[in-house]
């Protein structure tokens, strides 16, 4: 017997992100692994799903998404820094924003920005020059009615 199931994780919750942060941003792309893409780019990756709750009539899970935000800029300059804070600063703001989807391409009951990390330095930009690295890390509960 073939098992039915529901195409949640990248379908809801990742393509969901893409979906909404592309209406504000450049660049969105869904990946574990890092490709720098313009001068600026949006990268997104679940890292877990959680059990909140199960019954008989639905499933709630949380999923634990990171969002990394790259962009190139010599943050020695307070404008090119300034600007950078600001352009992270809207992200949070779009991400809040938007707390609540069920569309046919988003579905989540809540969405919460649990941290964001500042001037991230691992090896992803150890190659390419006056990189920055801006990671959000979310809380996304999706409820799905069996």
């Amino acid at each position: 017997m073939a098992v039915t199931y529901d195409d949640i994780s990248y379908k809801y919750i990742e393509k969901g992100l893409k979906t909404v942060i592309n209406d504000e941003f450049k660049n969105v792309y869904i990946s574990p692994v890092f490709t720098m893409r313009g001068t600026e780019c949006i990268r997104i990756s679940a890292e877990s799903s959680s059990n909140q709750e199960t019954t008989n009539a639905y499933d709630r899970r949380v999923f634990d998404v990171m969002i990394r935000y790259y962009q190139k800029g010599d943050v020695r300059s307070e404008k090119v820094y300034a600007a950078i804070r600001r352009k992270t600063d809207r992200l949070r703001k779009h991400l809040l924003d938007n707390q609540v989807k069920n569309t046919t391409t988003a579905k989540w009951v809540a969405l919460d920005v649990d941290t964001i990390t500042f001037n991230v330095q691992d090896e992803e930009n150890e190659e390419i020059d006056n990189l920055n690295i801006t990671e959000f890390s979310l809380s996304v509960t999706h409820h799905n009615p069996l």
